[in-house]
Parts: structure tokens; C-alpha cells; sequence
């Protein structure tokens, strides 16, 4: 084992890993450290993003990406023993947070060596990874298979010199497993070094040029980057084959092929990803609620909220061609019985979901995702319209709230006077008490919009046997909107361009891996006014990835 190791160590020192890869300006200022601001929304660093040449493969990007180099039938499932990905934002894909430690080296190696032994030792498996038109001539079949296993590993053609140093690395396996046949054993081998060379584990984004503060990317790393932010995995034999031609740096060369994987099944599944960590959908699995306050709750709902989610965006953006106005105020989702029951929708339902309208007669606060029962229930309770609140200062409208303070006093209780939740929040953080300059101004006000809604997102008009009060004003980057309820704070919220600008900026934070900075604030605005102007959510992520933001990176990235 030992002596196999020191082999396969040697082989990716040689075949371009210096030990420094990933570990450059992650963590540095890439510019002035202060936020720039625009008209609504700041770039989280100063005017170029701290970043890398390097950006290492989530966890989840690993699997995707070994399923499809091995063209396996399903995910290994061997990253849940990895040492778990961290994240630093809404999104798992920001750089800065994707180092290599000792400990996950080892498990890549360890998952390196368990793969390319079940490959090689299972017939049907090798047959499906080797291409089916191998030539005869035993020195040409092994060259063929590292051309061919390597172009889709690193992502990218192989230089003559890489070849030749892929092949002596084969015709080493034979040596470490005398128990195979040569053949079957260089794969073994080859397999090893691939799945634990820095261009299988990293995106390679090293340029082909600078000019100013920016470095043009090759027509490879373009593929590499589209692929992986739009189906989250490695680039499949067309996008590489129209990269090996040179045809992926235009801006319509760009847009056509991420028109193509849009309407691929995997970048449906894209499109759950980004949503579901920008409003953090896992909340609803988490979910507990007390049946005996919640008579409707069951044990399966979080998931069932989780599934009205995703089948609502997913409608919104792929069937209506939608934009992000649709997506905070369409009159409809998707539901069974159970669900239906807790909306008090009528009509006829059962444990298949299907769409359902909301009557603005008998549903007036109902429509979009915040009004779904999903988020209403996962920021319930006593606090729940100020959780609602920061929720959406956060990652709605991009508010720049400071932190909260260290030590919070609790919610006062009711002392024997009855009185609702929005009463003893404002008791306790309103106007005229300390918490007055962030509460009053900017969270309690949009959480209060909700107060309609319970702990389980039901529609209520009184709370203690007092009339519920859902309104408020609340001060927008464009100026003060008074509202009453939800559905008035939802159309005031799709109507203003800082929602639009802060929906934007989250998509260039997605698509780019990183923080957003200065640099980045044109493009999003640019991007934030087609949104107001109701351009498509699929049409803004393909003028999003043609932009040249998209097939350049950050000079000072190492």
C-alpha cells in the first residue's frame, strides 16, 4: 500500500499539483475590504472579489461528477464520511469555504482507491467506463483509454506530454496489482491518479490571458463552469467537444448552450438547488410543531412543504416562463389533501399534489412563496413575525442589518394581560424601547405583514380574541410603503428594484462561487432592471452566464 501511495503521490506532483492549489487569495481583501454599495444593494467585499484560481468541488459536485466520469447508474455515496463542506453564505458553492485539510485528502484517497477497484474488478462496470471503438494495437488501446477517461476527468483535451505521463503511470499497475491482468490493472491505476488529481478535485481556472484587473478563461473552463453551476456537475460530451472547437467564448456561443442544459432535467434540479438554499427549504424537514395546538400538523408535513416548494418554482420558472414578480405573487401552488385542509382550500384532493388557486375573495393574503405554508410555519411562533422579518430583510431585500446584540432579553410575558404577539413584540423591541432603531425600522415591520398567518402558516383574523393588525411602513431603498397584510407588502416587495437588484445579486453569487464585490454591482443592476422590466428568471440566468463577469475571473484569484 505504501509503495503504491508514493506511486500515485509522485504521479500527480508530476502531473501538476504543487501543494499550494486552492490555498490562494481566499481569504484576502482582493481589492479595498469595505462594501461598495450601489443604488440598492452592496457587494459583500470592496471593489474586486476576494477569489481563486482554483475553486474545489463541493461534496455534492464530487458525487455528480464521479457518477459521470465512472458513468455509473447511481451516486457512490461515499462523500457522507468525507470531512463535511462548511458554508459561509446562503449558497455550499462560495470558494472560500472549499479548502483541502489533511483529513479530507485522505478521504479522497481512500474513496480513490475503493472506486477504482470496484471498477476495475466488475466487468459490466470497466465495460461502461471505456469507450466502445478501442483500437487493437495494445500501445494505441491504452493511449485511446487515457485520452478518452482523461478528456472527461480534468475536463479538458490532454497535451502530448500529459498523455505520455498518464500512460507510464498505466503501465505502472500492473506492478502494484500482480493479481489482475495488465490491462485491467493500469486502468486501476490510472483511475487512482485521476480521481485524486487536483484537475478532477479543483475547476481549473488558470486563464488564458490578463487584461486589466481580469483573466479571459479558456473555452474549457467556460464548459466547466457553466456545467457545474447549471447542472452542478461535470461538463457532459458535447459542451467538451464544443469547447475542443473552440466554440464556447462568444456570448451567443454561451447562451445557446445553457439554453440546452436548462431544459435538461439536471438544471430543473438546479433551479430547486439554488431556491431551496436561498430560502432554506431544509427548515421544513426540520420541522416539529405541537399537534395539540396544531390539530392539522402530521408527521410527513415538512417534507409535503418542501415538495409545494419546489413544484411551485419549478412551475413559475419552466411552464409560465415566470419572473421573480410571478415567484412573490402568483395566485396559485401546488398541494394534496392535507395541505389543502390547512389553506382551507375547497374542492377535491387527495395525496397526489396538483395546482390550486387562490380566490382573492376568500384567500385576499394568499400568493407567492411567502405566503406558502413552508416558510409561514418554519418561522412561526411567539417570534415568529420577527424571524419572518429578518428572513426577508436578508434574503429578499438584501438589508444590511447589523448584528443582533450578545445578550437578548426575552419576550416579556403577558403579566395577565392578554394581548397578541405583534403587542409584545412591540412592548418589548418598538418604538421607544432599545430596539427601536433596527426592530421598529426595518424587521418588525415586514414581519408583521404575516401576523395574519399562525405558527403553521393558517390564515387567522384575531389572536387571543383580539383583531390581528398586519400593518405597517416600512422604509425600501426607493422610499417608505405603507401596506396592510401580505399581499399588499408582496406586490410593494416585487414592485421595488432593490428586490429585483438583491434576487440578482444572489443569482452572480450562485453562478460565480464567491462573494459579490463592486466589480460585480454593474452586472447585477444591469441585471435587476430586466428582472423589474419582467424579463424571464431562465432568461436572466442565460444573460447572467453570456455576461462577461461569467467567462473571466479576478486577476488577483491564485
Amino acid at each position: 500500500m505504501r509503495t503504491r501511495w508514493t506511486a500515485v503521490c509522485s504521479a500527480i506532483v508530476l502531473l501538476g499539483c504543487d501543494g499550494t492549489i486552492g490555498e490562494g487569495n481566499l481569504g484576502g481583501d482582493g481589492g479595498t475590504s469595505a462594501p461598495r454599495c450601489g443604488r440598492s444593494v452592496c457587494g459583500a467585499t470592496g471593489e474586486l472579489a476576494a477569489g481563486t484560481a482554483f475553486p474545489r468541488l463541493t461534496h455534492a459536485q464530487w458525487e455528480n461528477s464521479v457518477r459521470d466520469l465512472l458513468r455509473l447508474e447511481a451516486l457512490p455515496n461515499l462523500s457522507g464520511s468525507f470531512e463535511p463542506d462548511t458554508r459561509i453564505s446562503f449558497f455550499d458553492n462560495n470558494s472560500r469555504a472549499l479548502r483541502v485539510s489533511t483529513d479530507l485528502w485522505d478521504d479522497y484517497q481512500g474513496a480513490a482507491e475503493t472506486l477504482a477497484a470496484a471498477t476495475t474488478t466488475d466487468i459490466v462496470a470497466l465495460a461502461r467506463l471505456l469507450p466502445s471503438d478501442l483500437p487493437g494495437d495494445p500501445a494505441e488501446r491504452v493511449r485511446a483509454v487515457v485520452r478518452d477517461v482523461g478528456r472527461r476527468a480534468y475536463r479538458r483535451s490532454l497535451s502530448d506530454a500529459e498523455t505520455d505521463a498518464h500512460v507510464a503511470v498505466f503501465e505502472r499497475g500492473v506492478t502494484h496489482f500482480p493479481e489482475m491482468n495488465s490491462f485491467d490493472a493500469g486502468v486501476r491505476m490510472l483511475l487512482e491518479v485521476f480521481l485524486q488529481s487536483p484537475h478532477f478535485l479543483y475547476r481549473m481556472e488558470i486563464g488564458q490571458g490578463q487584461s486589466g484587473d481580469t483573466v479571459q478563461l479558456s473555452d474549457f473552463e467556460i464548459a466547466s463552469r457553466l456545467s457545474y453551476m447549471l447542472w452542478n456537475t461535470m461538463p457532459d460530451d458535447a459542451l467538451l467537444t464544443e469547447a475542443e472547437r473552440g466554440s464556447l467564448h462568444t456570448e451567443d456561443q454561451v447562451a445557446a448552450q445553457a439554453a440546452r442544459l436548462l431544459d435538461d432535467p439536471r438544471g430543473q434540479a438546479m433551479l430547486e438547488r439554488f431556491h431551496s438554499q436561498l430560502f432554506n427549504w431544509d427548515l421544513y424537514r426540520d420541522m416539529s410543531k405541537d399537534p395539540t395546538t396544531f390539530p392539522l400538523y402530521y408527521n410527513e408535513i415538512g417534507n409535503d412543504m418542501y415538495d409545494e416548494a419546489r413544484r411551485f418554482v419549478e412551475h413559475v420558472i419552466l411552464r409560465e416562463q415566470g419572473d421573480l414578480s410571478e415567484l412573490l405573487t402568483a395566485p396559485y401552488t401546488f398541494v394534496n389533501s392535507e395541505l389543502a385542509a390547512i389553506y382551507g382550500l375547497e374542492g377535491s384532493f387527495d395525496e397526489s399534489f396538483s395546482q390550486a388557486s387562490f380566490d382573492p375573495m376568500e384567500h385576499p393574503q394568499r400568493g407567492g412563496l411567502l405566503t406558502q405554508l413552508g416558510f409561514l410555519a418554519s418561522h412561526g411562533g411567539l417570534t415568529g413575525s420577527v424571524h419572518r422579518g429578518v428572513f426577508i430583510n436578508h434574503r429578499v431585500l438584501c438589508t444590511e442589518l447589523p448584528p443582533p446584540p450578545d445578550a437578548i432579553p426575552p419576550i416579556p410575558s403577558d403579566s395577565g394581560m392578554t394581548m397578541t404577539s405583534r403587542e409584545r413584540i412591540e412592548l418589548h423591541t418598538g418604538l421607544g424601547t432599545c430596539g427601536a432603531s433596527c426592530h421598529g425600522t426595518f424587521i418588525n415591520p415586514v414581519g408583521f405583514a404575516f401576523e395574519s398567518f399562525d405558527g403553521l402558516g393558517q390564515y387567522r383574523t384575531e389572536e387571543m380574541g383580539l383583531p390581528i393588525d398586519a400593518s405597517a411602513m416600512f422604509e425600501f431603498a426607493d422610499g417608505p410603503v405603507e401596506f396592510d397584510g401580505a399581499s399588499e407588502f408582496n406586490d410593494a416587495v416585487a414592485a421595488r428594484v432593490q428586490t429585483h437588484d438583491c434576487y440578482t445579486k444572489h443569482w452572480v453569487e450562485y453562478a460565480l462561487g464567491r462573494d459579490t464585490a463592486g466589480s460585480d454591482l454593474d452586472l447585477i443592476q444591469t441585471l435587476g432592471d430586466g428582472s423589474l422590466d419582467g424579463l424571464s428568471i431562465k432568461q436572466l440566468i442565460i444573460e447572467l452566464v453570456q455576461s462577461e463577469s461569467f467567462r473571466v475571473r479576478n486577476a488577483e484569484g491564485s
